[in-house]
């Protein structure tokens, strides 16, 4: 016995110093790692077992975030891969991410690694083919470290960050809060240093919301920029895939490296994305001289929020930018009701059916199989049970199949072409170059079963302003902003038109100033 309580004291001695040694590993940007690993300051093993010595000590003891639901048991062996190629051909030139590790959303397709998306009823299929963005990634030589907890299946019914799979990820700023949803573990893993960049999926604000409560930045691109090939869908009319980083410029070197078209995704054909260019966009980005349309329709749902919202406006103007009021039309306030939700319970079942059909014989064909089975597990398998509402949402969906209804052909062929043009027409009128809002406007949420009676929130739905982007395909980025008591922070959005996407993340860098 006293020899296991000296070894375990000496372990933990050795894991403090290893700690103190890599400390400057978690304040290194993406442009760091790329320099330290090709002079051969660093290693990208050394890389790899850092972060996995976080993920060790944080998600699943020690703070218990929760954030990852697996982990890459092939990583340390990939960065030694790479390691013996950067030794052979030190003067080689690399591609910006070699070397470097990452982390997936767990409904983001990835070839011998499980991918749930956060479903228990998922929890063998193991798909044939990465998506297209984590492939290109890998092909570019970065390392999936894990997969990332999520709202099952990307919606999260009041129970943000859990799912039956994961179970609940935690704020690493404030462990009685949740992260958001849907991305919440890929966002809880950035801030949490369990990895310096991770993918995301946003639908109607599930990298945004996520990235502002945990203090790190997320972006949501003009729709088609990224592909959403190999993400299991929840609506293909608002789904996007995103990541989620420490800086813009960490943001902006990822988006470089994964966007771009894909036969598999119609909808990156029709953007010009060769012309988008986001590193190169931070040279010349600024805020002096641009006008900003401070949107008021948001306020007051929380007076702490506001007050970091404010602030932040005052920076814009010490930015050298000029401050526009603009209330937007009662439409843009419902978007959840007219627009997203009818369009997202039409879309669902066909399209998820279509991402099952995928899959090994072995899983669920349609959406009354894949319920068969939760209703199933719902009832023998407690620790592993879903979201009741979440549940309850699905057998709804179950009996929808409405993609040809006048309501649903209505809203894609006339009510979103209809607020396109007019955000369009509201941005040109004001002159403005971009609009600019609290991301959500209320701290992040208390995590379901906690009580915490600090928690404020005056909203009926805090995620209202991120259906615009949302509901136009518009791009629209947050960064952080402050921190407001209970160390939660607040996040400020960026929201430009279709196609000015490296304008947008220009916005957030010139603000951010990182």
């Amino acid at each position: 016995m006293q020899l296991n309580k000296q070894w375990m004291a000496c372990s933990v001695l050795l894991l403090a110093a290893s700690a103190q040694a890599d400390n400057g590993i978690d304040r290194m940007t993406l442009a760091d790692m790329r320099q330290a690993l090709d002079k051969g300051d660093i290693s990208s093993e050394q890389l790899v077992r850092h972060y996995l010595d976080n993920i060790q000590a944080n998600n699943r003891q020690g703070q218990q975030i929760n954030a990852l639901v697996t982990v890459n048991e092939q990583a340390i062996e990939q960065a030694r891969l790479w390691d013996a190629e950067r030794a052979k051909n030190p003067g080689a030139r690399f591609a910006p991410l070699a070397g470097i590790p990452f982390v997936v959303k767990d409904n983001f397709d990835t070839a011998d690694m499980v991918t749930s998306g956060g479903s228990y009823v998922l929890r063998s299929s193991v798909p044939s083919q990465d998506a297209f963005t984590v492939k290109k990634l890998i092909d570019g030589q970065a390392i999936v470290l894990g997969k990332a907890n999520l709202s099952e299946l990307a919606a999260s019914f009041g129970w943000f960050g859990y799912s039956s799979f994961g179970g609940q990820t935690l704020n690493p700023k404030n462990t009685r809060r949740d992260a958001s949803g849907s991305s919440s573990g890929s966002a809880a893993s950035v801030a949490a240093a369990f990895a310096p960049f991770a993918l995301g999926s946003d639908t109607s604000g599930s990298i945004r919301a996520p990235a502002s409560v945990t203090g790190t930045v997320g972006f949501r691109p003009s729709l088609g920029l990224i592909s959403r090939s190999g993400i299991i869908p929840l609506s293909l009319a608002f789904d996007t895939g995103g990541v989620i980083t420490n800086s813009v410029r960490d943001q902006a070197i990822v988006l470089d490296a994964i966007k771009g078209p894909d036969t598999r995704d119609s909808a990156t054909l029709d953007i010009a994305t060769d012309t988008i260019q986001f590193e190169q966009a931070l040279k010349g980005a600024s805020l002096k001289g641009k006008t900003i349309g401070v949107i008021s329709n948001f306020k007051g749902a929380n007076a702490e929020v506001d007050r970091v919202f404010q602030a932040a406006q005052k920076t814009l103007g010490e930015r050298g930018a000029r401050v526009v009021a603009i209330e937007l039309p009662k439409a843009f306030e419902t978007l959840w009701s007219d627009v997203l939700g009818p369009v997202g319970e039409s879309e669902f079942k066909p399209q998820f059916e279509r991402y099952l059909a995928t899959l090994d014989p072995g899983q669920p064909r349609t959406l009354a199989q894949f319920l068969e089975l939760a209703r199933k597990n719902q009832a023998e398998n407690g620790p592993h049970g879903m979201n009741p509402a979440r549940l309850a949402g699905l057998e709804a969906l179950a009996k929808t199949d409405s993609t040809d209804s006048p309501q649903y052909i209505s809203i894609l062929t006339r009510k979103i072409p209809q607020l396109r043009a007019q955000l369009t027409d509201i941005m040109r009128r004001n002159k403005v170059d971009s609009l600019f809002f609290a991301t959500i406007n209320c701290p992040a949420s208390v995590v379901h079963g906690v009580t915490d009676d600090s928690y404020v929130c005056h909203a009926g739905d805090t995620y209202a302003s991120s259906y615009i982007a949302s509901a136009t395909g518009f791009p629209e980025i947050t960064v952080p902003a402050g921190t407001i008591r209970g160390n939660l922070p607040v996040g400020v959005s960026f929201l430009g038109g279709y196609g000015e996407d490296a304008k947008v993340v220009g916005f957030g860098y010139a603000f951010l100033g990182r």
